[in-house]
């Protein structure tokens, strides 16, 4: 479909246009907007990002690093959404100490038009969080 600015191409999707080149949606005036993750990845491959206290403390408690956090956004996927807060949980892989894989949980901030904040991130709870942990258990 022809696009609203210079002939970019747009498509349709869950009742937005998706900017094709660039992955951003463009929504109508008022609607919270949600990132796309590869635009998300791309901050982060860049060095945009911003590991905030929350996060630092979670990963000192629970025993991974920033390079945890930065290889879980980088393999996994968003799993929540809160387009109000202009927040994203994602979920990925990563490694402790070279053979220990699991899955580590990751908000992501991206109110900032360059940088990407690592509000917090933590190894999901089983009794919380279904196996592999993409998806809440019902209470």
């Amino acid at each position: 479909m022809a696009g609203l600015r210079g002939g970019a191409v747009h498509r349709r999707e869950g009742g937005n246009l998706i900017d094709i080149a660039s992955g951003w949606a463009i929504i109508r005036a008022g609607e919270p907007q949600r990132m796309n993750i590869e635009t998300i990845r791309e901050r982060i491959r860049e060095g945009n990002y911003l590991v905030k206290r929350h996060a630092v403390q979670h990963a000192i408690k629970e025993g991974f690093d920033r390079k945890n956090m930065v290889e879980a956004v980088l393999t996994g996927r968003i799993i929540e959404d809160y387009p109000e807060a202009q927040r994203a949980l994602i979920c990925g892989h990563t490694k402790l100490m070279g053979n220990l894989n699991f899955y580590l949980h990751v908000v992501c901030e991206y109110a900032d038009p360059e940088y990407i904040e690592f509000v917090t991130a933590y190894i999901p709870d089983e009794t919380l969080w279904e196996h592999p942990p993409f998806k809440r258990r019902k209470r």
